[in-house]
């Protein structure tokens, strides 16, 4: 894990406030909110928004913590092969996280039967 100086914090942080901002609101009522499969789910995340952005291909960084919510990535064999990953271990977490959400992804507004 790299430990980020608070430049690298400030720049880094965002991503994972943004993570947790879009998470929070599919919780179920109720939910205990300092999970730490929460902050699990919000930082892979962060991590797949860094990578879609490109940032961390080009500061080297394979892993972060900025708050309570830590980031680490394994290296890969390029961007799109560290993407793929990064999506992987976002719905590995997502899964890990799957009975706190709110079931509101699939909706049937009609059938019709022959």
């Amino acid at each position: 894990m790299v430990d980020l100086d608070d430049d690298q914090t400030r720049e880094y942080l965002p991503y994972c406030a943004a993570a947790m901002e879009r998470l929070l609101p599919r919780l179920k009522p109720r939910v205990i909110r300092d999970d730490p499969r929460l902050d699990r789910a919000a930082a892979a995340d962060a991590l797949c928004m860094l990578l879609m952005r490109g940032e961390s291909e080009s500061d080297g960084i394979a892993s972060f913590k900025a708050g309570d919510i830590m980031v680490t990535k394994r290296e890969g064999r390029g961007g799109k092969d560290r993407l793929a990953q990064a999506r992987a271990e976002r719905d590995a977490a997502y899964a890990e996280i799957a009975e706190l959400l709110r079931d509101t992804g699939f909706q049937v507004r009609a059938t019709k039967v022959k």
